[in-house]
C-alpha cells in the first residue's frame, strides 16, 4: 500500500525540502502511472525532472513536470482522458483539479493541467503538469529508466535525449542572450558537456539552430560569437554568479570559460 506522507518524509531524510520532497513524489507518482499506462508511448518527458534524475543531485531538484504528447491530441478532451488513464496504480487516485490553463511563455505554448493525488489513507498532494507536443520527429527519443521512490522498478519512459536538452537550453540562450532568466540552463549545459554523442548533437543542431528561420544564427562561428557576447555582459554575469539556481560547486568563469572553449570545437554548419 502507497503512503504519501511516508514517501515525502524519506525523501525529506535524502536531503529535499519539504517542497521539493512533495513535488518529487507527485513526480515519481506520475512517472509510475505513465509507465504502467496505455500512453506510456504517447509522452516524452523533458526538463528538470529529466536532469534531476540523470545528475543524481538534490540540488538539481525540480517542483515542475514538463511532458510532451507524442501523436497525441493538445485538446481538453484528451487531456482529460490523460489524467484518467493515470488511475492505474492501486491505492493511488488522480483527479484532475480545476480549469486547464494555455501557456504561453517566451517560445512555449502548451496547457497545464492541476492534479489531485490521493492514496487511500486519506493523504493528499497536488501537482501541476505543464503539456506541449513533440514536433521535432527527426530527432530520437531516448528510452530512459527513471529511480523513483515507491520500489526498485523504477519507471521506464521516453525523455528528450542529452543532445536535445542540451540544443533547447543553447538555442534560448542565443534567442535571448543577456537578458535570459534561464541561468539554471547555464549549469545544465555545462554538466552535459562531457555526456553528448556529436553526431546526434549536430541532428539536433540542424533542428533547434540551423535550420530554423527564427534564428539569426548560421554556424558554429555566429553561435560562438553570440555565446561569447553574453558571457561578456556584467550584469548578466553578476546575475549568474548571485542566483539561488546554481547547483554546480565550479567556479562561474571556468564554466562559462568551458561552454565557450567546447562550441568552439565543434564543426557543424
Amino acid at each position: 500500500m502507497i503512503n504519501i506522507l511516508e514517501l515525502i518524509e524519506q525523501e525529506q531524510a535524502n536531503g529535499y525540502s519539504a517542497a521539493n520532497a512533495s513535488a518529487k513524489i507527485c513526480q515519481d507518482l506520475v512517472l509510475r502511472a505513465l509507465a504502467s499506462g496505455p500512453l506510456n508511448r504517447n509522452v516524452t518527458i523533458k526538463g528538470g525532472v529529466v536532469m534531476r534524475s540523470k545528475t543524481g543531485n538534490v540540488r538539481r531538484a525540480t517542483q515542475d513536470l514538463d511532458i510532451d504528447f507524442i501523436r497525441y491530441s493538445l485538446s481538453e478532451d484528451s487531456i482529460e482522458r490523460f489524467i484518467q488513464n493515470l488511475n492505474c496504480l492501486p491505492g493511488i487516485i488522480f483527479t484532475q483539479n480545476g480549469n486547464i490553463e494555455e501557456l504561453k511563455q517566451q517560445e512555449y505554448h502548451g496547457k497545464r493541467v492541476h492534479v489531485l493525488i490521493s492514496d487511500s489513507i486519506g493523504n493528499e498532494i497536488s501537482s501541476k503538469i505543464d503539456l506541449g507536443v513533440h514536433k521535432r520527429f527527426e530527432i530520437e527519443q531516448e528510452e530512459y529508466c527513471f529511480d523513483i521512490a515507491l520500489d526498485d522498478e523504477g519507471a521506464s519512459l521516453l525523455v528528450n535525449s542529452n543532445e536535445q536538452m542540451f540544443s533547447e537550453k543553447l538555442r534560448s540562450l542565443l534567442k535571448f542572450g543577456a537578458v535570459s532568466t534561464r541561468y539554471k540552463d547555464i549549469f545544465d549545459i555545462y554538466y552535459l558537456i562531457s555526456r553528448l554523442n556529436i553526431d546526434k548533437l549536430a541532428i539536433c543542431f540542424d533542428s533547434y539552430i540551423f535550420n530554423d528561420l527564427g534564428m539569426r544564427e548560421t554556424d558554429m562561428e555566429s553561435i560562438v560569437k553570440r555565446v561569447k557576447m553574453t558571457f561578456k555582459n556584467k550584469l548578466y554575469r553578476r546575475n549568474l554568479s548571485s542566483t539561488n539556481k546554481k547547483w554546480l560547486d565550479e567556479d562561474i568563469s571556468q564554466i562559462l570559460d568551458n561552454i565557450v572553449s567546447f562550441l568552439a570545437s565543434l564543426k557543424f554548419a
